[in-house]
């Protein structure tokens, strides 16, 4: 009676153990964030992928060989600056894009310091900042910021273990597991799962927003299909709070002493945003005393670059037709 009794209860936890095991298995089979097994490309889609991670990873997939010495850094917003377009500035440069998701001051700082340590010539620098990326100054273990074990000497299982919590969590797995089957994109899964593909150079990580085929196809009427993603301006808009205090000088101090140290031609650009919101007058000064002042460039705030809509994809991210603007105006 007892041998039954066991048998049955081990059926019982084998049938619940068994979907468990099957999305362990097509976890590891699927590699959905792209960290298990290295990619000659990279893909975002069907899911935003760690950005940080896969630019890190393309840099060392080709390092060796194409002899970077030249690097993009910050958040999503360099995609405005595709390296082809930057390197008609730059005299016989390799360059690459080494940006993240929501980029933090404390990871542009450890990517920096990574590559001085690595022995690698920092020739070139185009550095983007604004009052979101100054602001985080400590490292982040979510699955879409953790940086890359290279950068932070994390271990590999630690690393890992990240992406699969992630994996298990329900609002990623219910709409990952529904897009797998069907292929459908719904509105619930906004935010996990990406039905346009960006296009990406495996070399240089330059990516092509599917949004600029939306613009080439549709022209003036893009702006109207997505006018509720451009809030309302203020005639006035406040200007941001103060950000950088004694830990972001540290950090950022620590940065100018490694671009002295290599001669970095580095350009250093605060973020224009289409909110008009101006970056704070005291932050700009200590930028200036920290970095040469001539390389500080603040496109923030209201002026020609940030009051033509079609300079913006939405509120958040601006377009190449500006970067290439902002190029000009610095390299002049």
């Amino acid at each position: 009676m007892q041998n039954k009794n066991l048998i049955t209860f081990l059926k019982k936890i084998g049938l619940f153990l068994l979907p468990i095991l099957a999305l362990i298995i097509w976890y590891f089979n699927s590699d959905p964030f792209k960290v298990i097994n290295t990619y000659k490309t990279y893909s975002n889609k069907p899911i935003d992928l760690n950005q940080g991670y896969i630019s890190w990873q393309s840099y060392l997939n080709h390092k060796d060989s194409l002899k970077y010495d030249s690097f993009i850094l910050g958040n999503s917003c360099t995609m405005a600056y595709p390296t082809t377009l930057w390197k008609h500035y730059l005299q016989a440069a390799s360059p690459i894009r080494l940006n993240g998701n929501s980029e933090s001051l404390y990871a542009i700082h450890k990517k920096i310091r990574r590559l001085d340590e690595s022995g690698k010539q920092i020739k070139n620098v185009l550095l983007l900042l604004d009052y979101n990326t100054l602001g985080k100054l400590v490292k982040t273990n979510s699955h879409t910021r953790i940086l890359h074990p290279d950068i932070s000497g994390l271990g590999r299982a630690e690393f890992q273990k990240e992406f699969m919590v992630a994996f298990f969590n329900p609002n990623f797995l219910i709409p990952y597991i529904d897009y797998s089957i069907f292929g459908e994109f719904r509105n619930y899964m906004k935010g996990i799962i990406i039905p346009n593909n960006y296009f990406r150079n495996n070399q240089t990580n330059d990516i092509i927003n599917p949004r600029e085929l939306e613009i080439e196809q549709l022209g003036q009427t893009y702006w109207k299909i997505h006018e509720n993603e451009f809030p309302i301006r203020l005639d006035k808009p406040k200007d941001y709070d103060q950000i950088i205090f004694n830990k972001q000088k540290k950090i950022l101090n620590e940065i100018s002493e490694i671009f002295k140290k290599h001669h970095t031609n580095y350009q250093i650009i605060i973020n224009p945003q289409w909110s008009q919101k101006k970056f704070n007058l005291h932050d700009l000064h200590q930028l200036k005393i920290i970095f040469d002042k001539n390389r500080i460039h603040d496109f923030s705030g209201k002026n020609k670059y940030t009051e033509n809509k079609e300079n913006f994809y939405e509120r958040s991210h601006y377009r190449p037709l500006l970067g290439k603007m902002l190029l000009r105006k610095i390299y002049k």
